[in-house]
């Protein structure tokens, strides 16, 4: 996605128009779930590790921005395609306080097509994991998930994205589905305003198919939730003045998890704390991608913080 994001102090009324909190706003940032997650892998990952991301680009200005961004990342881009549409968007609204709005404009990311390539499931095969979010069609998210389970690839499904339904298929051929509290509830039907409670509706999730939920809670850190187990992770304390954007935290979190837990020499109190100090340091950024913290960085940050 294109994001444009917007700073503001406030949303404004029906009817009402209201000025930027500064004039230095509204330009083109690249982001995406999907572009955001594959930059944060590739980024924190080891001298081994191979971030590539499939998506459909489209046929406006943005797109040859949202390319480079990602070739710069070190994201191995081959296997996208073009359409003759425009690039997806996101307009972020950006509060005071580092928390936004968004607002999604499907655009070229609704544009792939009905079959999966022969390169694409070559990649799917050869791949550690796969990780989807709800930005591209759900027939998409369902044929990958479905190719990957028949080859033993593990899938991370981050639930965010447009706000719709994970359907019961798709929650059987993932691994690990990933929501923050307010799209756990909203999927549940179930109160999420306590780490209990947001238990008690991870599980009924894994019910419908899906062996983990991880919960992103926020200023209050993550859950991992197996049908037995409950590991937690606080948020590391960042002071307040340094915290400038969470647009891209979630998505950075669940890139950094995914390469801890398939680097396969971290308990997953270890992953949880790992994907922790990345978002910590993404937060104090601008901007989904520019955000994105190196391995260096996430190391010291972790031994810089040994005691907490």
């Amino acid at each position: 996605n294109a994001d444009i994001v917007i700073e503001i102090k406030r949303m404004p009324k029906p009817g009402e128009t209201i000025a930027t909190r500064n004039d230095n706003t509204g330009f083109m940032v690249p982001g995406g779930k999907g572009a955001n997650q594959a930059t944060a892998i590739a980024k924190s990952g080891n001298s081994s590790t191979y971030s590539r991301l499939a998506t459909i680009f489209g046929n406006d200005g943005h797109a040859d921005k949202l390319r480079k961004s990602l070739t710069d990342n070190s994201v191995d881009i081959s296997l996208c395609g073009t359409c003759k549409v425009p690039s997806g968007q996101a307009f972020i609204l950006l509060y005071p306080s580092g928390e936004n709005s968004i607002i999604i404009v499907g655009g070229s990311n609704n544009q792939w097509p009905m079959e999966l390539s022969l390169n694409l499931q070559n990649a799917i095969k050869d791949s550690s994991v796969v990780l989807l979010q709800q930005e591209i069609p759900t027939r998409v998210n369902e044929a990958i998930a479905r190719y990957a389970k028949q080859h033993g690839v593990s899938v991370m499904m981050d639930y965010g994205g447009e706000e719709r339904k994970i359907s019961r298929e798709l929650l059987s051929n993932v691994t690990l589905v990933s929501p923050n509290e307010t799209e756990l509830e909203r999927a549940t039907r179930k109160k999420t305003d306590t780490k209990d409670n947001c238990v008690i509706a991870a599980r009924d999730l894994i019910k419908q198919g899906c062996s983990q939920v991880l919960v992103t809670l926020g200023k209050d850190g993550a859950i991992l939730v197996t049908e037995k187990d409950v590991v937690e992770q606080p948020c590391f304390k960042i002071d307040k003045k340094l915290i400038v954007d969470t647009t891209g935290a979630g998505d950075c979190f669940r890139g950094a998890y995914a390469v801890a837990y398939t680097e396969g020499e971290k308990s997953i109190k270890e992953c949880l704390r790992f994907a922790s100090a990345a978002a910590a340091l993404c937060i104090q950024v601008k901007g989904a991608q520019p955000s994105m913290p190196s391995r260096n960085a996430i190391e010291k940050f972790l031994a810089d913080h040994s005691s907490t």
